[in-house]
């Protein structure tokens, strides 16, 4: 196996089935994966965070990442599912 086997590999695992999704209420731009009904990966970008008014509210002093999730996104996620856009696998 070569590094840039290693690395594609990882770069597959961290990002495969991510899906843009852009949040109704305030714009913010992420990448989603549903991997079950119950189950939810979000990877949140810095120029996201920074337009989630709601994120940073409830984040406070700590950092973004220690927050669940915004509700209005989980909404918008909830929608794409619903539309076709984003597929539970």
């Amino acid at each position: 196996m070569t590094r840039s086997d290693t690395l594609s590999e990882r770069q597959a695992y961290l990002e495969g089935g991510l899906t843009e999704v852009c949040c109704e209420h305030c714009g913010a731009r992420v990448r989603a994966r549903k991997a079950s009904p119950q189950q939810t990966s979000v990877q949140w970008t810095a120029p996201a965070a920074r337009t989630c008014a709601r994120l940073a509210a409830a984040a406070g002093a700590r950092p973004t990442a220690l927050v669940p999730t915004c509700p209005d996104l989980r909404d918008s996620i909830d929608g794409a599912v619903r539309e076709g856009r984003l597929e539970v696998n």
